[in-house]
């Protein structure tokens, strides 16, 4: 099975050509892991509420209607339901929310009804050596627009992130970090990062430009007490590069160690697999 898609409550994958979010990328959207538990028999999804607070303030960041938390739920109910039946235990949920459907131009009529869709994927399956042994990096040249209207938010407009995910084929490369056009180190294609110097963690701050990811959020908000100190601030490539211990975090993925930047070599810092362990309990990943 390659996905099941629900639009507006219905099992299609047909939207309409006038869909805001395929013209203007006027939307935002959420990726998450759900697991199917035998004994309660109910799918549930990792950090849901999580990750709905950040749907809600993007779409109320642009003024795109939000739709009924009970609706959305719904819908999430329904399509889990049909990912069990056709065998599916666990996999990849993604749900987008769009302005509407209208007519041509950038002026929206205030009242438009959002579109909502949901899909579901199989889990992907990451090579457990990553975890154990940590991954490669580059710096992708190409650099992320600043917008501080909707930095935060996983918003539909991902070209920064298309065009520098394009500019590797080396399989042997994880993932690409970006930088802002002051050449500050902000996050990955599809992760953000953190680095560790004398026992302290840092992460940049994403004020301007960039995803404030929800593992980001969690380690964060739970994790601080294993680091002297936590903090956000501007970090230049220099500084990431003279880091001890480097480490991406995403939804999916949850923490990866890095192995090496470029040409920069890090030791995996026993923080990190402690956190690799820890995020796996479920009373962590606040199911709902």
């Amino acid at each position: 099975m390659k996905h099941i898609s629900l639009i507006n409550g219905q099992f299609t994958d047909k939207i309409s050509v006038l869909d805001r979010g395929l013209s203007y990328g006027d939307g935002f959207f959420e990726t998450m892991n759900w697991k199917y538990f035998l004994t309660k028999k109910v799918s549930k999804v990792e950090f849901w509420k999580r990750h709905l607070l950040r749907l809600k303030k993007g779409c109320e960041s642009t003024l795109i209607n939000f739709p009924s938390i009970s609706l959305i739920e719904s819908y999430r109910d329904k399509i889990l339901k049909k990912s069990k039946k056709q065998g599916m235990s666990s996999g990849v949920l993604k749900i987008i929310i769009t302005r509407g459907s209208g007519g041509r131009g950038y002026k929206f009529e205030r009242n438009m009804i959002p579109n909502i869709i949901l899909l579901v994927f199989p889990s992907l399956q990451y090579n457990e050596k990553n975890y154990k042994n940590g991954v490669n990096l580059k710096f992708c040249s190409s650099n992320l627009s600043i917008n501080k209207n909707i930095a935060g938010f996983k918003h539909l407009n991902r070209l920064d992130s298309v065009v520098a995910r394009s500019e590797w084929t080396n399989q042997n490369i994880f993932e690409g970090i970006i930088t802002d056009i002051d050449g500050s180190v902000i996050e990955g294609t599809m992760t953000n990062i953190f680095c560790i110097k004398k026992s302290k963690l840092y992460t940049p701050i994403i004020s301007e430009v960039g995803i404030k990811g929800i593992m980001r959020d969690v380690i964060l908000e739970k994790f601080c007490g294993y680091f002297k100190q936590t903090i956000e601030k501007k970090i230049t490539v220099k500084f990431l590069l003279e880091s001890d211990s480097v480490f991406i975090t995403n939804s999916i993925i949850k923490i990866v160690p890095v192995k090496k930047l470029e040409k920069k070599k890090y030791k995996i810092h026993s923080a990190i697999r402690d956190l690799i362990k820890e995020i796996k309990n479920e009373e962590l990943l606040e199911y709902k």
